[in-house]
């Protein structure tokens, strides 16, 4: 048996749905549990099509939909309620066969924006048909299948409609009665099946209502073990590798600097095969040259040999 997770997100327009998917989509790939976004109606090439239609009408096809003899679609031609809901139907009887369980069989989470719920609010509540005979369409559509959890985000549609960034569609366009008749029958559904919805405010900050949404979604997935491929792994060996090699690489060159100074050093204490006098000599020097400058002053000649007995001695002493 299949040990898919699926989430449906429903509300009226402009509630956040869309928004909250994304982030619990993020929020699963980040604990390596694989997830699938989704939507309906468009989660397929034919619900593509088919969502076309059911949101901007006829006129989104003025090619091929022939109204009175001319290739002009009145915007008067619109698609009756009956047609409307059968065309939601086909598109989810598609979407369920080709993505949903597929993803489920697949033991994956699946994130569906609008599912059935939608098609009864909005074809029963706001298009007034039997809310039994959509329902039922519906489940013979998606044989039967249902959401473990709902998140219905309430908001009032004259609040949510602000929101929308883009030019109403059908039903967005169909009034103030139609969206208020939309969201009592979200509420009624919630009502009727506490079990599996879990409604929010969603006049809440996008924070809050994913806050809500992340503690329910933690004990939804409890237990699940991560089934991402594990990239990191290799990535991280192979930055251990670089890191090794950049370590003995700086290493080498620390070396060959101590190796180096230490040479120096050495040269420089160790005694010239050369007259004590001449040694003598050169003290009186550094002496002299040392009197109220540091030990580097430029006033000692380079390449001397009291300029190199004063660095060594520095050397020394900051060692």
């Amino acid at each position: 048996m299949s040990d898919g997770l699926f989430i449906s997100f429903e509300g009226v327009d402009g509630a956040g749905k869309t928004t909250q998917v994304q982030q619990a989509h993020n929020y699963l790939q980040e604990r390596g549990l694989r997830s699938l976004i989704t939507r309906e109606p468009g989660g397929t090439p034919v619900g593509l099509t088919i969502r076309e239609l059911v949101l901007h009408g006829l006129a989104a096809f003025p090619s091929v939909a022939v109204t009175g003899g001319t290739d002009v679609v009145d915007a008067s031609d619109d698609l009756a309620p009956r047609t409307e809901a059968l065309l939601y139907a086909a598109d989810r009887a598609e979407h369920v066969a080709q993505v949903v369980r597929p993803a489920l069989d697949r033991g994956d989470i699946v994130l569906c924006d609008r599912y059935l719920d939608s098609s009864v609010a909005y074809q029963a509540g706001g298009r007034d048909l039997s809310e039994d005979v959509i329902r039922r369409l519906s489940l013979w559509a998606s044989q039967g299948l249902m959401p473990k959890r709902t998140y219905l985000l309430d908001a009032d549609p004259s609040q949510s409609e602000s929101r929308l960034d883009h030019e109403p569609d059908r039903l967005e366009s169909a009034g103030d009665d139609f969206q208020q008749h939309v969201r009592q029958a979200f509420l009624q559904l919630a009502q009727n099946e506490p079990d599996r919805f879990l409604v929010i405010d969603a006049t809440q900050s996008i924070d809050q209502v994913w806050q809500i949404i992340q503690d329910d979604l933690d004990k939804l997935v409890e237990g699940r073990e991560p089934d991402l491929p594990q990239v990191d792994d290799d990535n991280d060996d192979a930055d251990a590798h670089d890191d090794a090699d950049e370590d003995e690489s700086t290493a080498g060159y620390e070396d060959d600097e101590q190796g180096a100074e230490s040479d120096w050093t050495e040269a420089m204490d160790t005694p010239d095969q050369a007259p004590e006098a001449d040694a003598d000599q050169d003290d009186q020097d550094m002496e002299a040259a040392t009197v109220g400058g540091d030990a580097d002053d430029d006033s000692v000649p380079v390449g001397s040999r009291a300029r190199r007995l004063l660095r060594s001695r520095l050397l020394r002493k900051t060692r």
